[in-house]
């Protein structure tokens, strides 16, 4: 028998004493059982250490809770858009809409099916929620082996859709999605924008892309004002040459409509229609009694006698019979149970017949199942008759509406400020473009003074309902749509942050970048904004600026697009 020694030693390896061979085979044991030992200290470590979940999905606005799992769900083209079947007949515009916009982001059309319960890689629509805090705009968002969107009513399960696709549009592969749960509704239930079509016409093709702008960033509200007049126009003697416009056609008031645009009752059903599937409400403002150059143009004999002629005649019968003739034919067009009738800058010397016009226009309206908005006037137009409770009011100027009196009185308010939410472009006296980087940094919906405490509401005052900023055309038609869609976009995009959520957990810059990310819009054709430098001296209302720069975001994305 050969022994080891040897046996090694013919394959060329030198002879090794027995002794000192058991001796290195106790130490490889040894170390063996060391190494054994520490791994498994270290898998114990390992097992007590936190697990890492997902972190909350950047999204506009920011989710209002946000519970992360563990890894990803990825959308593949075997998903489906699954209906709960009691929820099938709701949901279904909803779904056909999400349906479209899945394509656009994620180059995927998914069919639409109804079943009892989802599998593994669907996307779940359903109305079974227990949720009583979301409300009835609010969402619950489950991403695990399906993805879930549960509701009390259509509009959560829209809104629930816009997070996924943010979501999905921030992804290089458009397909995955961190697993979580979320839980998001608004902490304000107004959530608007007015543009000012009565001294600009917008086609409908441009106000159906501000529908679905808004809709992408959950924002509900988008008020048409739809009379007006240039500034100053009733004042001169050819009052009746000067421009003037009212937006609505029909064969009853044919020759009222302007005729450099003015919107059909087909144009407003198609616009309605969009609105209702984007979770929109269209509020219609037929602006008396002033701003009415318009109306006194297509009836002299309704104009004021000792004042402007853009003012409606107070003390004439007929001119709440016309005024009300104008509702009778125009609120059938729209869907809102809310419609605005204007009612700001009025005579001052004429509080009393303003006062009593608007309590029985609103009691007419309100007849018709309608609650009336007006701008509020109140703390200048002093009278002894009082206005009713009703009528919530559009706090546009703190001296004519002392938002903290008008809370006192018991109205309800909607935030309009025109310090911070007014532009007006290429006016001089407000803002060209919003300062999105102070109402991101230091305004919110209660405020409306900056500078002056005692003009703002507590922060959970029952009396607010929300705000909305508005762009007013006073300079007809000095800029082009694509440099308004300019002016509107950064802030639908930070207002909406205020008024859903309210936090600001990214630093103003990293919020222009994440707005960059979601800037592209699905089913829009909005203009590419203007070349950057237009160097045109203006003033603002929050001071003087020599040049007249765009947001920056505008800045960035008009870069990208030009790359």
């Amino acid at each position: 028998m050969i022994s080891p020694q040897l046996a090694l030693f013919r394959k060329g390896w030198p002879p090794i004493p027995c002794r000192l061979t058991w001796r290195l085979a106790g130490a490889l044991l040894l170390a063996l059982l060391g190494l054994f030992l520490v791994g498994a200290r270290l898998a114990i470590f390992l097992t007590s250490l936190p697990v890492s979940v997902n972190a909350a999905p950047l999204v506009i606005p920011t989710l209002r809770e946000w519970h992360g799992g563990l890894g990803t769900f990825i959308l593949s083209a075997n998903a489906r858009i699954v209906l709960d079947p009691p929820s099938a007949t709701r949901l279904r515009s909803t779904a056909l809409t999400f349906q479209q916009d899945l394509q656009a982001v994620a180059g995927l059309r998914l069919p639409i099916v109804t079943q009892e319960a989802p599998s593994s890689g669907d996307l779940w629509l359903t109305l079974k929620n227990d949720d009583q805090v979301i409300g009835d705009e609010g969402y619950v968002l489950a991403i695990a082996d399906n993805v879930m969107i549960s509701a009390h009513t259509e509009t959560g399960i829209f809104y629930g859709t816009r997070t996924v696709l943010q979501m999905l549009m921030q992804d290089p592969a458009k397909s995955h999605l961190a697993r979580g749960m979320a839980r998001d509704y608004p902490r304000y239930a107004v959530r608007g924008f007015m543009l000012d079509v009565g001294r600009r016409y917008f086609t409908p093709g441009v106000l159906e892309d501000y529908v679905r702008l808004l809709s992408w960033f959950k924002m509900n509200e988008f008020q048409l004002h739809l009379n007006d007049n240039a500034p100053g126009a009733g004042e001169r003697p050819d009052w009746r040459r000067q421009y003037a416009a009212f937006r609505l056609q029909s064969a009853r008031f044919r020759s009222l409509a302007a005729r450099d645009g003015a919107y059909s009752r087909a144009d407003i059903a198609s616009l309605e229609a969009l609105a209702q599937t984007h979770a929109v409400t269209i509020i219609p403002e037929i602006d008396t009694p002033a701003h009415d150059l318009a109306l006194t143009q297509y009836r002299p004999d309704l104009a004021s006698p000792h004042a402007s002629k853009e003012f409606l005649n107070l003390a004439n019968p007929a001119t709440l019979r016309f005024v009300e003739d104008l509702w009778n034919e125009f609120l059938p067009w729209f869907a809102s149970s809310q419609v605005h009738i204007g009612a700001d800058e009025y005579a001052l010397n004429d509080a009393d017949r303003y006062r009593t016009f608007i309590n029985r226009l609103a009691a007419f309206l309100s007849s018709k199942g309608k609650t009336v908005r007006m701008w509020g006037s109140l703390s200048l137009m002093k009278s002894r008759i009082p206005l009713a409770h009703s009528i919530v009011l559009d706090i546009w100027n703190n001296r004519w509406a002392n938002p903290v009196q008008m809370a006192r009185e018991g109205f309800q308010l909607i935030n309009m400020n025109d310090n911070l939410l007014y532009i007006v472009p290429r006016a001089g006296y407000y803002h060209d473009y919003l300062d999105t980087q102070t109402l991101y940094t230091r305004w919110q919906p209660f405020i409306f003074d900056l500078t002056n405490p005692h003009l703002n509401l507590a922060p959970n005052d029952p009396h607010l309902l929300g705000a909305m900023f508005a762009l007013w055309n006073d300079k007809l038609n000095v800029v082009s749509d694509a440099q308004i869609e300019d002016r509107i976009a950064p802030a639908v995009r930070v207002l909406s942050q205020k008024l859903w959520s309210g936090v600001t957990p990214l630093s103003y810059g990293q919020f222009m970048q994440l707005a960059l990310q979601l800037s592209a819009v699905p089913g829009t054709h909005l203009p590419e904004p203007p070349l950057p430098f237009e160097f045109t001296p203006h003033q603002q209302s929050d001071g003087p600026r020599s040049l007249n720069w765009p947001e920056p975001l505008a800045l960035v994305t008009l870069w990208r697009r030009r790359l």
